[in-house]
């Protein structure tokens, strides 16, 4: 039995706001990197070319993962996918 999603409810709101909160999450990632930049020469010891790579890296990640996610989001489906991911993004993140 599937479940339909009302236009005027509820449950189309919350979708609807998760779609852009994971939308927004790449953008939101980077812009918040983007000020630590200083710190990580600092911290590391790095030349700014180099702290500047974890930008670039990042987005390499992010561009890679797009055709390996599609078509298993296609095969498992979207959700498990998405949980997957999530948990695998924070991991790198910390």
């Amino acid at each position: 039995m599937s479940r339909q999603i009302r236009r005027n409810g509820a449950p189309y709101q919350g979708i609807l706001l998760l779609i852009a909160v994971l939308t927004a999450l790449p953008a939101l990632s980077i812009d918040m990197s983007l000020p630590a930049l200083p710190d990580i020469v600092s911290a590391f010891g790095v030349s700014a070319a180099s702290a500047q790579l974890s930008i670039g890296l990042f987005l390499v990640g992010f561009a890679l993962a797009q055709p390996v996610c599609g078509p298993l989001s296609d095969r498992f489906g979207r959700r498990p996918v998405l949980l997957i991911s999530l948990g695998i993004f924070a991991v790198a993140g910390l």
